[in-house]
């Protein structure tokens, strides 16, 4: 049986229908229905930035114009309601109908061969943008004709006073538009596909001829309906250009200008990663530093641009981690579906097959770890009298979350551990039952602190349950479909041996870790060994702290905190670690925390992704790290070349 969460499923959907039957509207609520509230989609350049995985390419297929009349013909549908209501939210259609026709291109074609050719920077920028603009124009009237639309229907409405220039692309008419955006196509491929590029004298005139449909098409007329209830509708054009990093850097940076201009009155939005960025801009996206930077006179990036960055950073991140969660759990639901073996039982909820009941450990496991809080007790001359007291505490938190016996001891271990660091020494045993010098508490982390000892000392489960799965994919729906698919095919394992397809705790546990170890180990990204041991070295830091037996940081840590003005320093001073951030936050190895307020100073954490932390048994709560400097972590990088 075929695993849809085993590949991206939604770029091998060519129906527009079953495409929409599978899209969350969670993400395009987060991170786009505010920008389009505020008309920031349309008006300027966008920028969309995410990791690989991170849903780019499906948003961007939403805004395209078959999606969205397929999408308005299915209104009624209650799957596709809520899509329609955040759609609306973003401008792009009516209830009635499309506001914009959206086309994307895909950047990872023959754009950078034209950096390749022996010809001025300034023509090879050109002959780009003329493909771009020509490829953009067949691909705006081709959606339109493939949604049912007549070529006849459609024309072109020039800006102001362009009218006259609307000659230079083929006129108002769609056939004329057609045949002169395909003349200058052909023209400008058989530059890019020639083995030898021809010189500069012998380009075709269609390649260099004036051509600048951006500068002219204001908005597409097209007649819809029958002729008995015709409608007009007047659409913005939407360029969408997607994997925008695989062109040459110099490239990227004449697009963005060329794309940033206030005079265009087509809406652009470019879809790249963080990779693409020199480590200095892309640290610079990722800490939220405002500085405007020119770019053109009169221009700057604030003003004539929108960055919307697909990753949690920042005060948003809780907001974020809320909408991901149900995001990943509509979309598991709707891949589920998919699956004959699952739907026709009705098992319609992944959250229904992971199981978060009880689970204690052995008794002979609990035997062990009871002689070995006794030993505690007796080490520190812990009195019977206060270990009675440490242990209503637990006993009174429990009466809020039921927790097993297993936990109640380890619960009871780390506050006697708590309690001797908190007695000097000699007044264990100079003073008959002391009290403390700071009085203890009982709250959720002491209860973390308590699970995350009982993994790592007797293997008990730790990451079980929907929420579990959801936050160790760090917020990225590849990354989530990568680890639920282990899950679901151990379910479907079961069903096809007729047992009980839900997974107990354990089983939940041993196949993410396994899983998250088999995907790090797969990793083959730039600099991807040096950000291996990067992450390596950090996440035994992090356990360290983590079980440490009085659990100083309660859940523990599982992040590297450097003060935030120090770690602003990092590309000008540490230019070989810039990098390795640069590509490890790309590739979910890493998440930049920036301006985190604790012990009364700014930091930037590195949070571990999720893989990293499952692979080394980390906590999932955010918020715990250690402490340490840019040199420090610089050191770790200088180790590799030892």
């Amino acid at each position: 049986m075929e695993n849809p969460f085993l590949k991206r499923a939604t770029e091998f959907l060519r129906d527009d229908e079953a495409f929409l039957a599978i899209v969350s509207p969670e993400p395009v609520k987060l991170f786009l229905s505010e920008p389009g509230k505020r008309g920031l989609l349309y008006d300027r350049l966008v920028f969309v930035h995410g990791t690989p995985g991170s849903g780019k390419t499906t948003l961007a297929r939403l805004f395209e114009y078959p999606t969205l009349a397929a999408l308005l013909r299915n209104k009624d549908i209650e799957v596709h309601r809520s899509l329609l209501a955040t759609l609306i939210d973003c401008k792009a259609i009516t209830r009635d109908a499309p506001e914009i026709v959206g086309c994307r291109l895909t950047m990872e074609t023959d754009y950078r061969n034209f950096w390749e050719f022996p010809y001025p920077d300034e023509l090879k920028l050109s002959l780009m943008h003329t493909l771009v603009q020509a490829r953009a124009v067949l691909g705006w009237i081709n959606n339109l004709t493939s949604a049912g639309i007549a070529l006849g229907k459609i024309k072109i409405i020039p800006r102001q006073n362009s009218e006259a220039a609307a000659e230079t692309i083929g006129g108002t008419g769609a056939e004329g538009v057609v045949d002169r955006a395909r003349a200058v196509e052909l023209a400008l491929y058989k530059i890019v596909g020639a083995l030898v590029a021809p010189e500069i004298a012998r380009l075709e005139k269609d390649s260099t001829a004036a051509y600048h449909p951006f500068d002219i098409i204001d908005k597409f007329s097209v007649e819809v309906g029958s002729p008995e209830e015709m409608t007009h509708l007047s659409l913005r054009p939407l360029l969408i250009l997607d994997d925008a990093h695989v062109l040459h850097p110099a490239q990227f940076d004449g697009l963005r200008r060329w794309l940033m201009r206030r005079e265009l009155s087509v809406a652009r939005l470019v879809l790249t990663r963080l990779d693409v960025m020199h480590p200095h801009e892309a640290l610079a996206k990722i800490t939220e530093d405002k500085a405007d930077t020119i770019q053109l006179p009169g221009i700057t990036v604030t003003r004539e641009t929108t960055e919307i960055m697909l990753q949690g950073s920042g005060e948003g991140r809780r907001k974020q981690r809320i909408a991901f969660r149900n995001m990943a759990k509509d979309m598991a639901d709707r891949y589920l579906g998919k699956m004959p073996l699952f739907a026709n039982r009705d098992l319609g909820r992944l959250s229904n097959l992971l199981r978060t009941d009880p689970f204690s450990l052995s008794s002979s496991k609990q035997k062990e770890f009871d002689a070995k809080v006794n030993a505690i007790q007796a080490n520190f001359g812990i009195s019977d009298a206060r270990r009675t007291s440490l242990s209503k505490m637990v006993d009174e938190y429990s009466r809020n979350e039921p927790i097993r016996p297993d936990i109640h001891l380890a619960m009871l271990s780390v506050l006697m551990q708590r309690y001797a660091k908190r007695i000097p020494q000699h007044s264990l045993f100079e003073e008959e039952d002391p009290e403390p010098a700071k009085p203890l508490s009982v709250d959720s982390s002491v209860y973390e602190a308590a699970r995350i000892h009982l993994l790592h000392s007797y293997d008990r489960p730790f990451y079980f349950g929907i929420n579990d799965l959801c936050d160790a994919s760090s917020e990225n729906a590849e990354q989530f479909l990568h680890l639920a698919a282990c899950l679901v095919d151990a379910a479907a394992a079961r069903l096809v041996r007729s047992r009980a397809p839900s997974l107990d705790a354990a089983t939940q546990n041993k196949l993410l870790r396994e899983r998250a170890k088999e995907a790090v180990d797969r990793w083959n990204f730039p600099q991807y060994q040096v950000v291996r041991h990067v992450v390596t070295g950090l996440a035994e830091r992090c356990l360290v702290t983590s079980l440490a037996p009085n659990a100083p940081l309660g859940a523990g840590a599982n992040a590297y905190g450097i003060i935030q003005n120090e770690f602003d320093k990092v590309p000008e001073k540490y230019p070989d670690l810039a990098r390795v951030l640069q590509f490890a936050i790309a590739y979910n190895a890493f998440t930049i925390v920036p301006r985190y307020e604790c012990k009364g100073q700014e930091w930037c954490l590195l949070e571990l992704g999720g893989l990293v932390i499952l692979n080394h048994g980390l906590t999932l709560k955010r918020g715990g790290f250690f402490e340490g400097t840019s040199e420090e972590l610089d050191s770790l990088i200088r180790e590799m070349d030892q």
